[in-house]
């Protein structure tokens, strides 16, 4: 299914520990988004930046209180949300979860993020199902942040039909780390902008990624910078829309999908992949 389609993208400036501030700048954004966009997405977190132990003791949702919140703002707003992410807590313990719901209210996706950054392994349980569901746009799947150094979930995702892939980030600049320090400050940049167009082109898909801007306390209790890139990209013409490094802003950007279709012609990567035994 071809269609053209406008996604607004939100680069996020998130005012940490204080969900019910995010929450109102939410729905500015979806209010500004409404009737010009079709889908709006969030960063990871972005209700409350990077958590620590005691944080997600007194911010994690335990009774589904910010899913039930983003539902009210679709239907209202008329709008598809991708609802960056939140911490949800059951009595397993602690998820980091992205919810994909419709302009009607419905929740057509749920995503437990699987690939968990080193930090957050100490307080997050990883998912360990892909998610890949139909919408109006045709069939959608959602990764978090450090799942893009992971080409293994693009695979089985593109696998199971999904065209369009939504990436919400909290992906931070880490200057301190050692290697960066002594080799290239900017790796993490160059890391986002290399890995969002790889994907795109090696999957054959629509890849969309935001990320928050500004300096917040990480899940590893250490003072980081977010480095911001939201971008959409798409094979053959490479990355269609971008924000740079530190401004808060949203773009609109339409996708005709008709790309992909010529992108399959051109390099036949769907084809191969269901004749492939290794994914």
């Amino acid at each position: 299914m071809n269609m053209k389609l406008k996604i607004a993208v939100v680069q996020f400036r998130i005012n940490q520990y204080n969900p019910e501030d995010n929450l109102e700048r939410m729905e500015f954004f979806i209010k500004k988004a409404s009737n010009k966009a079709d889908i709006i997405i969030f960063p990871e977190d972005f209700l409350s930046g990077g958590l620590n132990d005691e944080k997600i003791i007194e911010l994690a949702d335990t009774k589904g209180k910010y899913k039930c919140i983003f539902q009210k703002f679709a239907k209202k707003y008329n709008i598809d949300i991708v609802a960056g992410s939140i911490i949800e807590k059951n009595r397993i313990g602690n998820f980091n979860v992205c919810y994909y719901i419709d302009s009607t209210g419905k929740i057509k996706g749920r995503y437990e993020k699987i690939n968990l950054w080193l930090t957050e392994r100490k307080r997050i349980i990883p998912g360990n199902k892909i998610c890949v569901f139909n919408t109006r746009f045709g069939k959608v799947g959602l990764v978090i942040c450090w799942d893009l150094m992971f080409p293994e979930i693009f695979r089985k995702i593109v696998k199971k039909g999904a065209k369009i892939l939504f990436c919400p980030c909290l992906w931070y600049k880490s200057e301190d780390f050692k290697p960066y320090k002594k080799y290239n400050i900017d790796r993490e940049r160059d890391n986002v902008n290399a890995l969002c167009i790889t994907r795109a082109e090696e999957n054959n898909i629509v890849y969309i990624i935001t990320n928050a801007v500004g300096n917040l306390m990480t899940s590893g209790g250490c003072l980081d910078e977010a480095i911001g890139h939201s971008q959409i990209t798409v094979p053959i013409l490479g990355i269609l829309q971008k924000i740079g490094y530190k401004t808060e802003k949203m773009f609109i950007q339409e996708i005709d999908t008709d790309i992909l279709k010529c992108a399959e012609k051109a390099y036949e990567i769907r084809k191969d992949l269901k004749n492939r035994i290794l994914y």
